[in-house]
């Protein structure tokens, strides 16, 4: 074998080593890529949010208002219609709100409240006729804390949604959530209460 043949046997040899070494860097390089844009291998992809479209059901009676108090100062009697909460397949928690205010005037709404972002949606406003009247331009909200009538904040943080380690989560379905409206629990003053 003469020179020339061994070093063109050697520089073939290292051209086959550094192209299997890349054809086998690719796969690991591909699997490092993928571990970094889903880093739990093997779970479901998220679907993006798609809300159904609900048309607001019958005007509520006064029988299947419960009432719930807002924390803060409040100005206003707050009221959900226990018949008509629902959570959607879409996982929005929809429901009839009145705000009476103290000289007896009632305002309606028929809401939504998505717990994953803690926002709300008013789909519809109550008319004089007690039939609604659709907001089209109706967008989703976050929900801040206020001083007076939290009644938005209230409601989320003390019975549809849930918070610490499973925060972003309903509490139930509306069975449950209608029951804990109705019995609320007494407020545990052992450790402060932190604010979003």
């Amino acid at each position: 074998m003469s020179m020339h043949s061994t070093y063109v046997n050697r520089t073939a040899a290292c051209v086959i080593a550094l192209g299997l070494g890349l054809l086998m860097a690719l796969p690991a390089d591909a699997v490092r890529r993928r571990e970094l844009e889903n880093p739990i291998t093997n779970a479901p992809e998220e679907l993006p949010f798609r809300e159904l479209d609900v048309p607001p059901p019958a005007f509520p009676q006064d029988k299947d208002l419960i009432e719930y108090t807002a924390t803060g100062r409040a100005t206003s009697r707050f009221f959900i219609d226990g018949s008509t909460l629902s959570v959607g397949e879409d996982s929005v928690i929809r429901f009839i709100l009145e705000v009476r205010s103290a000289s007896g005037v009632r305002n309606l709404t028929y809401s939504g409240v998505r717990c994953d972002t803690m926002q709300w949606k008013d789909y519809a406003y109550a008319n004089p006729d007690r039939s609604w009247r659709r907001d089209a331009g109706a967008a989703w909200e976050e929900v801040e804390p206020k001083r007076l009538n939290n009644y938005r904040a209230s409601l989320i943080d003390g019975f549809l949604c849930l918070d610490g380690l499973k925060k972003g989560s309903n509490r139930g379905n509306a069975k449950t959530i209608v029951r804990l409206l109705k019995n609320p629990p007494e407020p545990d003053n052992r450790s402060p209460r932190i604010s979003r």
